[in-house]
């Protein structure tokens, strides 16, 4: 029976890359409006909000967006989109945001290519996603820089274009946004747009998996154990798998079970090995559900 040492996630994780701010919760959106400089109807609006004062925060977003202005307009059609303080209608939802994605507002314009590349609520078409994702990705939105990298990287909406993927990927990278950061490190592993370079690979992995994104965890504790752009060290593998294991990752947990039975890092425990093997087989995790089968058949 053939069981991996441990895990690696998928090379290029670029398939799920899109972030997926369709079910955006409404607080969140008004969250990240707090850099931004308010004005009359949309700052009360917000601060409304934010005290509960739903009906006037309601009013307030209802007579910003009468006067056009773009930010009201998409947080109205985000209360329509999930059905916050109103009664859910996707289609003015739609409406709103769209208006606010054509007055300019980028945090609108995102959001819509997410609608667009995955056909929620409206007919699926890449290229109006990509569309999308290009207004928005000029004016610095970070995750709109992802999600166009993404496309140039799939050849989703456009041509496949490796060097266009590498130049969003590692802008939104540069603006902190950890899925941007694990995406170059698989570039650079792969050689894709980039001269390959494991060192360039561990460095953005290890920029992802410092902000807690779980792939980025396991990644480094893979990479310890094999020594690939890092410095081989078993101790720090199972502290990176630790990290993403408990946070439920079954990949993560698979690999420190691996790491608890063979001694590999830390003290052998049996005990040990075997629950992580059980949290990550629970989840479905196949080569745990293998390797647990091995462990009993030993017993």
């Amino acid at each position: 029976m053939n069981i991996p040492i441990v895990i690696k996630d998928p090379d290029i994780p670029l398939h799920s890359i899109t972030r997926a701010f369709v079910s955006i919760v409404f607080s969140f959106a008004i969250a990240c409006f707090a850099g931004d400089s308010f004005a009359d109807d949309f700052t009360d609006a917000v601060r409304s909000f934010k005290n509960q004062q739903y009906r006037q925060a309601l009013s307030l977003f209802e007579e910003g967006a009468s006067k056009q202005d773009p930010r009201s307009e998409y947080a109205l059609g985000l209360l329509y989109q999930n059905g916050v303080i109103v009664k859910k209608d996707t289609r003015h939802g739609l409406e709103l945001i769209t208006k606010a994605a054509n007055h300019g507002f980028a945090r609108a314009q995102n959001y819509l290519g997410v609608l667009y590349f995955e056909g929620n609520g409206v007919e699926q078409n890449p290229e109006t996603a990509f569309k999308w994702y290009g207004k928005a990705a000029v004016q610095n939105l970070p995750d709109a820089e992802y999600n166009l990298g993404v496309m140039y990287a799939q050849g989703k909406g456009t041509r496949q274009d490796f060097s266009e993927a590498i130049k969003w990927l590692r802008k939104a990278a540069m603006h902190q946004l950890p899925e941007a950061q694990y995406g170059l490190g698989v570039m650079y592993s792969r050689g894709l747009g980039v001269v390959k370079n494991d060192e360039q690979s561990a460095y953005w992995f290890g920029k992802a998996a410092r902000q807690g994104y779980l792939k980025a965890e396991n990644k480094m504790g893979v990479l310890y154990t094999e020594g690939t752009g890092v410095e081989k060290n078993d101790a720090k593998a199972v502290h990176w798998f630790t990290r993403a294991a408990e946070k439920g990752y079954d990949k993560a947990q698979y690999n420190l079970g691996i790491m608890y039975e063979s001694g590999k890092g830390t003290k052998a425990d049996e005990a040990r090995a075997i629950d992580w093997l059980r949290k990550a087989a629970a989840q479905g995790n196949s080569n745990a559900q293998k390797k647990l089968k091995t462990l009993r058949g030993r017993s």
